[in-house]
């Protein structure tokens, strides 16, 4: 059972449409998205699970897809990054530059920093080792030396939760505990009491066994739903595994909800999607 959730992005389910889905895969693929929303100058993830992709695919946020995701856009925020490094001390290759739209300003500069040793006690102060930490606990965090506010012209979480809700499908808050918040639990509980959210995933990948054992009792305590998934973005993130990879997701976790929800693909029903057949 898979789901692909790009970033305010549902082209994938097209290109389904033209591979030999049957030869390659072997079990269910519900529709999915993850669409972006701001609240209180933070950017957050929620995904859709069991959307109907014709009403989705005609709504803003998907039309408009990733803000700033051009090379022009990513280069301004570049040289901010860059402004801002300057005023701290961290060197960086001055020839650094976005060479496509998909080349995240955030990311390009992190890898390249990390490459110098005399940015190692720098960044180690500032708790900066990798991209996700780099990315949530600075970029996207208002009180860090590195926050740039990527909100404006971004949808808030109502507008988010009615678009999935609007599709047919169920909202989940896409991994807290990414997130860095100073107070998680008052963060869920907004969510909850504004009825905005149907469950939460609950397994991820940089979840540790802890934080996913709380967020399924918070999960059981609101009579939310829990899924999960292992948000692989490279070939070193095992497909359906949480927990640093060393936990397999058990389809267990979605046993209360998953059957009400319409397959784009099954092994029983390749036409789901009109799949390519040889």
């Amino acid at each position: 059972m898979l789901s692909i959730t790009d970033h305010n992005n549902i082209n994938a389910y097209e290109d389904l449409k033209k591979l030999p889905v049957n030869e390659l895969y072997k079990g269910t693929i519900i529709a999915g998205t993850e669409l972006e929303f701001t609240k209180d100058g933070r950017l957050f993830d929620m995904l859709g699970y069991g959307i109907d992709l014709e009403i989705l695919k005609n709504t803003e946020i998907i039309k408009q897809g990733m803000v700033h995701s051009t090379v022009d856009g990513q280069t301004k925020i570049l040289n901010q990054l860059k402004l801002i490094c300057d005023k701290l001390g961290i060197k960086y290759s001055h020839d650094l530059s976005i060479k496509s739209a998909n080349n995240m300003a955030n990311d390009v500069l992190l890898d390249d920093i990390l490459i110098y040793d005399e940015n190692s006690k720098k960044l180690e102060e500032l708790g900066i080792t990798d991209r996700t930490t780099f990315y949530r606990k600075h970029f996207c965090e208002p009180t860090s030396p590195f926050y740039i506010d990527e909100t404006r012209g971004k949808f808030d979480v109502f507008y988010v939760s009615k678009v999935i809700h609007d599709a047919g499908g169920k909202a989940f808050l896409a991994h807290p505990f990414i997130y860095k918040l100073p107070n998680l639990k008052e963060f869920l509980d907004w969510l909850v009491t504004n009825d905005l959210i149907d469950g939460i995933e609950c397994e991820h990948r940089k979840h540790t066994a802890e934080e996913i054992k709380w967020i399924k009792e918070y999960c059981d305590l609101h009579g939310l739903l829990k899924s999960g998934g292992s948000d692989r973005h490279t070939a070193n993130h095992l497909m359906g595994h949480s927990c640093n990879n060393q936990k397999e997701i058990n389809i267990s976790l979605i046993n209360d909800w998953i059957n009400e929800i319409q397959p784009v693909y099954s092994e029983n029903n390749s036409k789901a999607i009109n799949v390519k057949k040889k």
